[in-house]
């Protein structure tokens, strides 16, 4: 069984963490937030005083946190990993992230410690649905897929750094596009006489069927995202704006999504957008 650390401990990454656990592996784990430790360390993990502390003991670290400046953070920062981890060690990034920022943290981490890097944004639920995303070197895949395949069902290798955070943008503009559609829908079907609940349910089984129904039903019923979701949707929007722009690519409907998504799911108090 593989030493290794875990950084950022929210709902997700609590539920890998713990099923890596279950799987016979030893974690030494941190987070910003220590009340968030509880769960991992009730079963047998270990609390690091920081991630450069945390990189010392293990042979990989895997991170899953909310953005690409929190990651500069806890790779670069003061007592970063990059302070701590050895040469043939790997960072596994579940965070989502744009892959302009992905390459440049890797590069200046293999600079100061000569380590690797892995980018798997996900998707899903762990254990159950949860979809990988990895951009790197085929023999570094090879190296954590075993890891990785005790909370994943679906494992992809999508190419070299940074094409785990492209596929992954590709996934939340159809989430986020399927999430516009159904708010539209919904007060169609209200405004012509149908109760929303009914029609959500009467899908069931129908080509309109998605997880993104079954996930967020209760969001789309009462029209409203938590706060973390909406600013993390929104951020993978702007992604893929920025690589679609970059590309000379044009994305109408992308683009539409991501104009009037933030009002789709914060409507004024009179109801509308």
């Amino acid at each position: 069984m593989a030493s290794l650390g875990w950084i950022g401990l929210g709902r997700i990454g609590n539920e890998m963490a713990l099923l890596l656990l279950r799987a016979g592996h030893r974690l030494t784990v941190f987070d910003a937030d220590p009340r968030r430790l509880a769960p991992v360390l009730h079963q047998g993990a270990q609390a690091a005083a920081s991630p450069a502390d945390l990189a010392a003991g293990t042979e990989s670290v895997f991170l899953s946190v909310t953005d690409a400046d929190a990651v500069a953070a806890i790779v670069l920062g003061p007592r970063g990993l990059a302070d701590g981890m050895a040469r043939d060690a790997l960072v596994i990034d579940h965070s989502s992230t744009h892959p302009i920022r992905t390459r440049e943290i890797a590069a200046r981490l293999r600079e100061r410690a000569g380590a690797g890097w892995v980018d798997a944004p996900v998707s899903g639920s762990p254990g159950a649905t949860l979809a990988v995303f990895l951009g790197g070197e085929a023999t570094d895949i090879a190296r954590i897929r075993p890891w990785i395949s005790c909370y994943a069902r679906t494992i992809t290798h999508l190419g070299p750094l940074g094409a785990g955070q492209i596929a992954k943008s590709c996934n939340q503009a159809i989430v986020c596009a399927t999430l516009a559609a159904w708010v539209e829908v919904l007060a169609y079907a209200e405004r012509l006489g149908l109760d929303p609940a009914t029609v959500m349910q009467a899908v069931d089984g129908g080509g309109a069927e998605s997880s993104v129904r079954r996930h967020f039903l209760g969001e789309l019923l009462a029209r409203r995202l938590p706060p973390e979701t909406l600013r993390n949707l929104t951020k993978d929007l702007a992604t893929t704006r920025d690589l679609a722009h970059a590309a000379s690519l044009t994305m109408p409907v992308t683009d539409i999504v991501r104009a009037q998504f933030a009002a789709i799911f914060n409507p004024r108090p009179d109801g509308s957008s």
